[in-house]
């Protein structure tokens, strides 16, 4: 079971992710699989959660990609060492919220479009472009693999 309790002692969040070798991934895919299992239980209500969440130093996060906030059909991916190669200039200004902190919600600018590249579960290089809300959840939680929490951009 994920730790999700200790949010707020967690120093993992404030230190900058470990890009994992090819080789690495096949160690941590359980914890993938359990991380994706969390934030697809209604009950949670998440659509998105990055390994230092649960205190794990690793670029590894799982994130809903839903068209709009409607959208209850949406794909599930595990992102092993995702990286946004691309940000389109215009930006966007959005509320958003955090499991590390909770009961908490804040307007942030984000851009409004992004590509990134990722590994998957099978070690495959993926590439994505992204708009709207799936580009801020994926900007969100690639923040949380730079030490960055979403307060830190209000």
């Amino acid at each position: 079971m994920l730790n999700i309790e200790k949010w707020i002692e967690n120093k993992v969040l404030r230190k900058k992710s470990l890009v994992l070798k090819d080789y690495e991934i096949k160690n941590y895919i359980k914890l993938a699989r359990e991380m994706k299992k969390f934030i697809k239980n209604p009950k949670n209500g998440w659509i998105w959660l990055a390994a230092p969440q649960v205190w794990y130093n690793l670029r590894l996060i799982i994130v809903g990609l839903p068209k709009n906030r409607e959208d209850e059909n949406y794909k599930t991916i595990i992102m092993f060492n995702p990286e946004i190669i691309e940000f389109s200039e215009e930006i966007e200004c959005g509320e958003e919220w955090c499991l590390s902190v909770p009961n908490k919600k804040w307007n942030v600018n984000r851009a409004k479009e992004i590509k990134l590249v990722y590994k998957d579960e099978k070690w495959a290089l993926k590439s994505l472009i992204l708009e709207w809300l799936s580009a801020r959840v994926v900007q969100h939680e690639i923040d949380h693999l730079n030490w960055v929490l979403f307060v830190d951009r209000i």
